[in-house]
């Protein structure tokens, strides 16, 4: 996530609507990806993009598209639930922009909290999609022509009915609304013996499930994909009460990223996929806000990244010198957090396949980079 200067001077960031300096509205506008100042005295009205705060380094990432100025206004949903995306301003002004649009079912308003909710939902979600665009993977721009579209639906386990789970069918991603109180997801984070679960982690994590019905599916990448993460035709349900019974495998961190990657292989993408998705945004806004530490990076083998016979080319390079990166990172930011009292924010250890899986996920994402 990178930031962004104020045409007054000072940093935006990414979820604001108004410059705490200067009172200045602005918002995001997913056409251009860029932030953008409003005049309100003419509401609607163009006034100039923000200057980007640009990583010097970090995970591929497309420049900005080149649109033709126009005139914008705040998507509908501004005030109720905290959207600062904007749309042209010759839209409805009941018009929502394309985040909120991907929400096909939205908290039932009339239950206590469940405002509240909705707009924690919808901030994570935002940040999903915006990594998401900027890959080119969604939205304006997008180098995909899924024939399923993602859509959103967020529901609530209320008495006697069946409980909702979090998941994904077929384009819908269902999240629990009550993921969003942080008493609840740590109450089951501590029931399912997880070192760490977010609303971003489930958003990153079910956007994997979708995407591997977009890009590996019926690819020339199944085969690859079979060879790193197992043959995805093992009975699902059966693996997944296996692990709720009996838990992951002894030995399950020498392969997978986590204890319920090693369940099957749909979720060991899955995982891998929001792991993925975790390494690029951190490292971005690291680099976007020129993190440094003196903490020695350490040297990933090049080699750990190819097959026999198969040389070492600058990506496989370049992605060794991120992961050196993000290690180092994460170590900090881990002291960090320890040095406040509190838990670690990465409690995970990339293993020599993890990072064969994590390699093939950013090639999947970047076919044009690969030979």
């Amino acid at each position: 996530m990178r930031t962004y200067l104020c045409v007054c001077g000072q940093p935006v960031f990414f979820n604001n609507s108004v410059c705490i300096a200067c009172g200045r509205a602005i918002g995001f506008d997913p056409a251009s990806r860029e932030m953008r100042a409003l005049d309100l005295a003419e509401e609607g009205v163009h006034q100039q993009a923000l200057a980007e705060v640009a990583p010097k380094r970090g995970f591929f990432r497309r420049a900005p598209r080149q649109v033709t100025p126009q005139r914008y206004r705040f998507c509908a949903n501004l005030n109720a639930c905290g959207c600062n995306w904007l749309i042209p301003a010759d839209a409805d002004p009941a018009s929502l922009c394309p985040a909120c649009v991907t929400t096909r079912v939205i908290p039932d308003l009339s239950q206590p909290g469940n405002g509240e909710r909705w707009t924690k939902l919808e901030t994570a979600k935002r940040r999903l999609l915006f990594t998401l665009l900027d890959h080119g993977l969604w939205g304006p721009g997008s180098m995909l022509e899924p024939t399923v579209p993602m859509v959103f639906d967020f529901l609530q386990s209320l008495p006697g009915q069946p409980s909702v789970l979090t998941g994904h069918d077929t384009g819908v991603i269902t999240l629990n609304v009550q993921e969003a109180d942080d008493d609840m997801r740590e109450k089951t984070r501590l029931e399912m013996r997880e070192p760490y679960r977010s609303l971003l982690g489930h958003f990153r994590h079910e956007s994997g499930h979708y995407y591997w019905d977009v890009l590996i599916a019926g690819s020339p990448w199944l085969e690859e994909f079979r060879n790193l993460f197992g043959d995805e035709t093992l009975d699902y349900a059966t693996a997944l009460q296996r692990n709720y019974a009996e838990g992951p495998p002894l030995g399950w961190e020498e392969n997978h990223i986590s204890a319920y990657a090693a369940s099957h292989p749909w979720e060991d993408w899955a995982e891998t996929w929001a792991h993925w998705l975790h390494m690029s945004d951190t490292l971005e806004t690291a680099d976007s806000a020129e993190c440094r530490s003196n903490i020695m990076q350490p040297k990933i083998d090049p080699a750990l990244l190819c097959g026999e016979g198969q040389s070492i080319t600058p990506d496989v390079q370049a992605f060794c010198e991120r992961v050196s990166h993000w290690v180092a990172l994460t170590t900090l930011v881990n002291e960090l957090t320890r040095s406040m009292g509190q838990p670690d924010a990465y409690p995970f250890v990339c293993s020599g396949p993890v990072l064969k899986k994590l390699f093939f996920i950013d090639r999947v994402m970047h076919p044009s980079r690969v030979d």
